[in-house]
């Protein structure tokens, strides 16, 4: 069996699917792995389903699922607190299957929401912490699309989307022909009025093991990974793979083995 189809239900009556990837290497490591998608990612988007069975062949079982961050809908309306009852029920999930300790990975945007889960909740199973591509901020997420949305005065758009959420009208969704994707005022004025997401002051808060990756080609983007390459504190360590681009297209098989040679020297 190379993944079983599973559901998880959060705190606040959610059901989000994923699948789960079972070791298939001779000795098992008690350590599970959960990763958590990116902004408009999935449990069989690109990264979800190519890193896992890799991970799952070296020894490690695997969990990929839905947040409520999932697909263009899910995208376009999520608030970011709710990262936090989507990444317990994914750890709970592994911990009903045995694991007490599991290394947590979050991709894009879902670098600050586990940061952020870690600093806010202190969950002692997470033993472990990857940020793979991760996105600086979720604060700074609407300011990166007011480009699309707003053309050439991004700051009005911004200021107008504000006013409807705040009038009540959330749930308005915005589309631009120039970006694949929506959003809804209402994700818009929580993102930027949401605080304690900044990656990087949230790593130098934990004390745990820490990869942070990224591919080649993103690094001028993916701040958070170029910073730590400059210095990174003891106990992080810092990868860059290559030729890769932010979904590590024709790279996944590097990425996973950074991860995994990551995972074997843990103790």
């Amino acid at each position: 069996m190379l993944a079983e189809l599973v559901r998880l239900t959060t705190s606040d009556g959610l059901n989000h699917f994923g699948a789960v990837y079972p070791a298939r290497a001779p000795k098992p490591s008690p350590l599970g792995v959960v990763m958590v998608h990116g902004m408009t990612g999935s449990f069989i988007g690109e990264i979800e389903s190519a890193l896992p069975p890799i991970l799952a062949e070296a020894g490690y079982t695997t969990l990929v699922f839905n947040n409520r961050g999932t697909g263009f809908l899910g995208a376009a309306t999520e608030h970011f607190a709710g990262c936090i009852p989507d990444i317990r029920a994914a750890i709970d999930l592994m911990e009903a299957r045995g694991f007490a300790r599991v290394a947590l990975f979050g991709h894009s945007k879902a670098g600050p929401k586990v940061t952020y889960y870690l600093t806010q909740t202190g969950d002692p199973r997470v033993t472990a912490l990857g940020v793979l591509s991760p996105a600086s901020s979720v604060h700074e997420v609407p300011r990166w699309v007011a480009g699309q949305f707003g053309g050439r005065n991004p700051q009005r758009w911004l200021e107008r989307v504000q006013k409807l959420a705040a009038r009540g009208k959330g749930a308005q969704l915005f589309l631009s022909r120039d970006w694949p994707y929506m959003i809804s005022a209402g994700t818009v004025a929580d993102h930027l009025n949401t605080t304690g997401d900044v990656t990087l002051e949230n790593l130098a808060r934990l004390k745990l093991p820490i990869l942070a990756a990224c591919g080649s080609m993103e690094i001028e983007w993916c701040t958070p990974v170029r910073t730590l390459l400059e210095g990174a504190p003891a106990g992080t360590r810092v990868g860059v793979i290559e030729g890769a681009d932010h979904v590590y297209t024709g790279k996944e098989k590097e990425m996973a083995a950074l991860m995994i040679d990551w995972l074997n020297s843990l103790p």
